[in-house]
Formats: C-alpha cells, structure tokens, sequence
C-alpha cells in the first residue's frame, strides 16, 4: 500500500514536473498576462468618481487637491488623461493661465502617442487595449483646443484664443487624414469653434477681420445645418445668425439679402452700432459627458475553447436640462436678460464618434481573439505531444481562462468633459453691471464701448 502510494506521488510528481517544461512556458506568460490584465487596472475606479462628485458641487479647489494628492491612482498610462482632466478642472476653477499651460502639456503628450513604441502597441493584440498609453478618443484631442481657446478668451487674450480655435481645423483635418476614406470619423467638422472664430475675428474690429468672421460664421452655418442638426440635433444659435446678419451687411448687399431671405427680418444690429456697445458672451458648460461601460459577447471556439469580444459603449449621464437666462443689472428694478443657447453637446459628440469606429474596435478585437486561438491551439499540439491528453485538457481549460478574462474593453475618458456648452450674449451700454446666472452672482464689471467680455461658468 505505501510503495502503491509512493508511486501515485512520483507519478503526480513526474506529471507536474513534465507540465512546466520550457517547451510551454508559453502558458505559463499567458497565465501571467491573465493575472496581469485582472490586477493591473488602467485606471483607479475612485479617483475619477471622487473629482467628478466634487466638480458638480462646484468644489472646483478640492477637486485639484484630490488630483494632486493621487495623481499615481491614474497610472502610467494615463499621463495625458490626468493632463486633460487637471487642465478643465483648472479651468472650472478660474484658474485660466495654469490650465492653458496644462492643456498645452496635454497637446504634446497625444502628439507624443502618436509615435507610441511597437512594443507597447504590439503588446495589446496579446492582451487587451489597455495595457497600452490612452491616446485619447479623436475628440477629446479636439476639445483640449476648444477650452484653451476659452482659456485665453476668459483672459482677454484673443490673439492667442484665435490660434488655438484656428487648430481645432487643423487637427480634425489630420486625423481624418489617417483613416481611410470609408473609415474617416463622423465628426469631421465643428460648427461650435467656428462660431467662437467668427467672434475673435469680429472682435480685431478691422474690414479684414469682419471679412474673416464672415467666412468662418458662414462654415458655422453650414455645419449646423448639415451636421450638427442632423447627428447631434443641435440647432444653430440666434446669436450666430444675428451676427452673420452684422458682418453679411458689412460685406455688401447681395451676402446681406442671401441671409436676411434665409432667416427673414430676425432683429439684429449693424456693426456701427454695436461697436458703440459692449459685448458680454457667457460660456456655460452644463451636466456630465457620458461614460464608458463593457459590452461582452462570449464566443465558443472549435475545439472546446472558449474566448469574448469586449467592446466599450458610451452611456448618457442623466442631467437636469432647464432654460437659463444670462441677466445684466445695472440698477434697481432694471435688468437686460437672454436665454442660454446650445453651441456644442459634446456628450452626443463622443456617443456618435464611438458608433462611427465601433466597427474597427470589434475587427481589432476579433482578429486578436484569432491570433490567441491559433497560438493556444499550436501550443495545445505540443503539450499533448509531449505531456498527453490530460495535460493538453487543462492547456484548453486555462488558456479558455486567459481568453475571457484577458479580453478587457478600453472604458478609459475624459470624464471631467460637460455635456454640453451653452452660449449667451448681452449688449449692453457702457456702464457698470452686475452679472447673472438666473439667480447666481456672476459679480460685477465695468463696461466701455466696443469691449468684447467672455465670463465662463460651469
């Protein structure tokens, strides 16, 4: 009975021994890579939730303490997510000329990405996307310039506001240059920051510069029309159509009645007369952008294996919609108001442009599961050559094991993003005012004629 035993021990001993042979070190890493894609989270799933929970209260300076104190909960990966989000929340924050630097650290380190190394790129068909740097989403690479350009608008600086709204084309231009024809992204255009170019334009107050504002509110109208309308369902603006009525007036007759037919007798003021006024456009950025969540299809394979496709899908976050009213009051009982208008829904923005690509992810997806069943099933021939069928039926159980749990969706975001970005605007006398948000203080300023004044508010 002892030497029976002795012998099953050996036995086992010899089977064990036999299994982990270097000819299979190879599931040997792939049970670590398994282990790894598990424990090696991309991102900490507290700190985001805590600076959002703190961003909608309005703790704008608790949220950056937050940031800074737990900047490693980010991870090494998410250099440029940390950047984006520090930058907006400076930018909530008031704090205008730290969050353009932080938004210009942020623009070299996606352009850096581009250029990210093939081993960390190669590395995601054995894994999964996230073991690779977040490049961020096509959009967000846009919107870092929209809100440096409302940095410098804030702060007065419309020359360099300009250059900054002026990239938003540039850029969408050679991201789509990237893509084939029949894979370029939804979002190709941005009628929002072209809006915001017409009215840095319109605010250098030279022939030139309403020449300018003509064009670019022109492509505004355009894509309102023809993009934003139709995939967003964001309407255009009165405000750009009374400032297209300004400039097209300027331009000369034919321009003036082309809108003026377009839109019928909508009251506007001719240049002259507004630059006797002063200006004053409230930003408002209103809600939460949407977040990422894990779609997961599992998939038999032939020879008993098993593996998913895990693709991300963004979902709305609920938010109060209300109508707001941008309010000047420069004495008792007296009050000069507009409606807040939506410019941009960015949260619509990045639902459509992950539907546009959600066909390369799962491809991307697809052919990774294939080149995993092909090593697995090579790997499976070698181990029952040289171990037996026993061993080769734990080979499938385990590399099955490492399929599923390996096969991980990319829910990284920018998640500090509005919903939405509304636009008002007030003009006003010369004089001194103090400003609202319906009930909330915006405080006060002093207004001279001609003056162009941009107030941010989330």
């Amino acid at each position: 009975m002892r030497n029976s035993l002795k012998n099953n021990n050996a036995d086992r001993k010899d089977f064990l021994v036999g299994f982990i042979r270097p000819s299979y070190r190879f599931l040997v890493f792939m049970l670590f890579l398994a282990v790894s894609s598990l424990s090696c989270s991309p991102i900490s799933t507290v700190i985001q939730p805590e600076v959002n929970g703190l961003v909608v209260a309005g703790k704008y300076h608790s949220a950056l303490a937050a940031m800074e104190q737990a900047q490693e909960n980010y991870g090494t990966n998410n250099r440029l997510l940390f950047d984006m989000d520090y930058a907006l929340v400076l930018h909530y924050a008031g704090k205008y000329e730290q969050s353009a630097s932080v938004f210009d650290r942020a623009k070299r380190a996606y352009d850096e990405l581009y250029t990210v190394s093939l081993s960390k790129e190669g590395a995601t068909w054995l894994v999964n996307d996230n073991v690779a740097p977040y490049r961020g989403e096509d959009f967000e690479r846009v919107m870092i310039n929209i809100f440096e350009a409302l940095d410098f608008a804030a702060l007065g600086n419309f020359t360099e506001a300009l250059v900054e709204a002026r990239d938003v084309d540039l850029k969408l231009r050679l991201i789509n240059s990237q893509y084939k024809s029949e894979e370029e992204n939804v979002y190709k255009e941005d009628a929002f920051a072209r809006f915001l170019m017409g009215i840095l334009y319109e605010a250098q107050g030279t022939a030139e510069g309403y020449n300018d504002a003509f064009i670019e509110y022109e492509k505004a109208v355009k894509i309102y029309e023809n993009e934003f309308l139709p995939l967003y369902h964001v309407e255009m603006p009165d405000i750009l159509k009374q400032n297209m009525l300004a400039v097209a007036q300027f331009m000369g007759d034919k321009e003036f009645q082309k809108y003026q037919q377009k839109w019928g007798k909508i009251p506007f003021l001719p240049l002259k007369e507004r630059n006797e006024k002063a200006e004053v456009y409230l930003v408002h950025y209103a809600g939460l952008s949407p977040i990422k969540h894990q779609i997961e299809l599992p998939i038999p394979l032939p020879g008993g294996y098993l593996a998913q496709l895990a693709f991300p899908v963004y979902e709305k976050r609920v938010s109060d919609e209300k109508q707001c009213f941008f309010r000047a009051v420069p004495q008792e009982n007296l009050e000069y108001k507009h409606v807040l208008e939506k410019g941009e829904d960015i949260g619509a923005i990045a639902i459509k442009s992950l539907e546009n690509r959600r066909a390369r992810v799962i491809a991307k997806a697809v052919l990774r599961s294939g080149a995993k069943y092909f090593l697995e099933r090579e790997g499976e021939r070698i181990v029952e050559r040289q171990s037996g069928q026993e061993a080769s039926r734990w080979f499938r159980y385990l590399s099955s094991l490492y399929n599923i749990t390996s096969e991980q969706a990319d829910l990284r975001s920018w998640q500090t993003l509005p919903q939405t970005i509304e636009i008002s605007r007030l003009l006003l006398e010369p004089g001194t005012y103090q400003l609202f948000l319906d009930n909330e203080s915006l405080g006060t300023v002093d207004l001279k004629a001609g003056e162009k004044k941009f107030i941010v508010r989330r």
